[in-house]
């Protein structure tokens, strides 16, 4: 019984450690530095003056990708974010990735905002 415990608790330990998967946050910085077509970030604006168009045409031409990359989360950022962006800038040297967030959450912040959550208002 205990060794059937053990592989268990060994599988959903695994099963949450990311590993080499990418996170939404890494696929949404992948897609837009590397100007990959994804429906998922189609609708995104770049704010760089340098990729418009002379004449006020407002239709961005970006034919280069971006190396300098600011990833600002309004909210909790996590760790984990974080490491599988760094991660991501040691597989792209090329690539200078900055990662912010208005609050960093350990695990207790994250599940005491899920139990305020949770609560019926009033």
């Amino acid at each position: 019984y205990v060794k059937q415990s053990s592989k268990f608790m060994m599988e959903g330990v695994k099963s949450l450690v990311v590993g080499h998967r990418k996170l939404p946050v890494t696929r949404t910085v992948d897609c837009l530095s590397e100007l990959k077509q994804n429906p998922d970030t189609d609708n995104f604006l770049a704010l760089d003056p340098k990729i418009y168009r002379k004449g006020g045409n407002l239709l961005p031409t970006m034919k280069n990708t971006f190396n300098d990359v600011y990833v600002f989360v309004v909210g909790g950022g996590s760790y984990v974010e974080y490491q599988n962006l760094m991660t991501y800038a040691e597989q792209h040297p090329d690539k200078n990735i900055l990662y912010g967030s208005s609050e960093m959450l350990d695990s207790k912040s994250f599940l005491d905002q899920l139990t305020k959550l949770g609560q019926p208002s009033g």
